[in-house]
């Protein structure tokens, strides 16, 4: 039989994290001797490190930031527009900064991103940045942060693991454009697309609801159809809801690419222009289709810049930050009601 090895694993920073109820990042702050940590979290963690018989690795740590210039990206599908643009930013402020890119697609698949990340650990690149498959569970990516490797979830999170995240405010998102339809007069608001187990569409609601009933709307105005996130899935959700019977007024939809087949399925339905969308996401060619789409905007391309910098900022021992939410900007074309050729007041 093959010999077992019995060695106990060397103690990770994540082992100090957790046994000083901190996150990975604001262990690694205390550590580095930087941010801004109160003391008595600064003495938890160092006594910690003394329990753990934590040993920080500075020469490889030295070697991960000056010497591998590769950064690792795993994201779900490249052809979401969306996602598109982020790595856009992505790239382009990591090359301002003397780093590349290592991009791989998921397809939302746990098992094809349980071997990207092996495949990522062997090429040993500096860091991670990753758009976690649906169904991710946290000891998925616990042979990153085992090995102090910066890892940056982008969109989504997993658990309270304590790494580095960036995304969207969705629940500002989905208050603003209940807001916008409502001052338009809608009197039922559908939410289209989204898979129901998407924390970005769970939040959207929160934010639709928080709106309707600040706005003295009764539950039974809003209804909500899940679909994948992309224009089949839009076209797919926009026939149920034609075919539901259920009022066809305000309508939010869970992406540009949503918002896309649903024009189809409007259009087929003799409704094309008549209905009040608004979208979210804010892609490139949101501007161009007919009518131009009103939609939250989280500025994908500077997301993806903002990514870049949390995760040099960590790689390279600076202050940064660990959470950041972007707070939406509705951008407001025809597709809601507005810009219309009837006189409409102020909102």
């Amino acid at each position: 039989m093959p010999a077992t090895d019995d060695r106990p694993k060397p103690t990770t920073l994540l082992d100090v994290a957790e046994r000083a109820g901190v996150s990975r990042a604001t262990a690694s702050l205390v550590l580095r001797g930087t941010g801004r940590v109160s003391q008595p979290t600064r003495d938890r963690v160092l006594q910690a490190m003394t329990d753990l018989g934590y040993i920080y690795n500075r020469g490889a740590a030295s070697l991960r930031t000056r010497d591998n210039n590769v950064i690792g990206v795993l994201v779900t599908t490249v052809t979401n527009p969306f996602f598109a643009e982020v790595i856009i930013g992505l790239e382009e402020r990591l090359g301002e900064l003397g780093y590349v890119c290592l991009i791989a697609n998921t397809l939302n698949d746990t098992t094809r991103q349980d071997q990207l990340i092996t495949f990522l650990q062997e090429t040993s690149v500096a860091g991670v940045v990753m758009v976690p498959a649906f169904g991710t569970e946290p000891a998925a990516i616990d042979t990153l942060t085992a090995r102090d490797r910066p890892l940056l979830f982008l969109t989504r999170r997993i658990g309270d693991t304590g790494n580095l995240y960036i995304g969207t405010d969705d629940i500002t998102g989905g208050r603003l454009a209940t807001d916008h339809l409502i001052w338009h007069g809608c009197n039922t608001i559908t939410y289209l697309g989204g898979r129901e187990d998407a924390i970005a569409r769970h939040d959207r609601i929160h934010g639709v609801r928080e709106s309707a009933a600040n706005h003295g709307y009764a539950p039974d105005s809003l209804s909500f159809i899940a679909s994948p996130t992309n224009a089949r899935g839009g076209l797919a959700a926009a026939r149920e809801l034609l075919q539901s019977g259920t009022p066809i007024d305000g309508i939010i939809c869970h992406s540009d690419t949503v918002a896309l087949g649903a024009y189809r399925a409007f259009h087929d339905a003799g409704l094309a222009g008549t209905v009040k969308v608004v979208s979210f996401d804010n892609v490139d060619n949101a501007e161009l289709i007919e009518p131009p789409l009103t939609t939250l905007s989280s500025n994908p391309r500077q997301l993806g810049r903002t990514a870049a910098q949390q995760i040099y900022d960590e790689l390279n021992d600076e202050e940064g930050a660990d959470t950041t939410l972007v707070e939406p900007e509705l951008i407001i074309r025809r597709s809601c009601g507005c810009h219309s050729p009837r006189p409409m007041a102020n909102p």
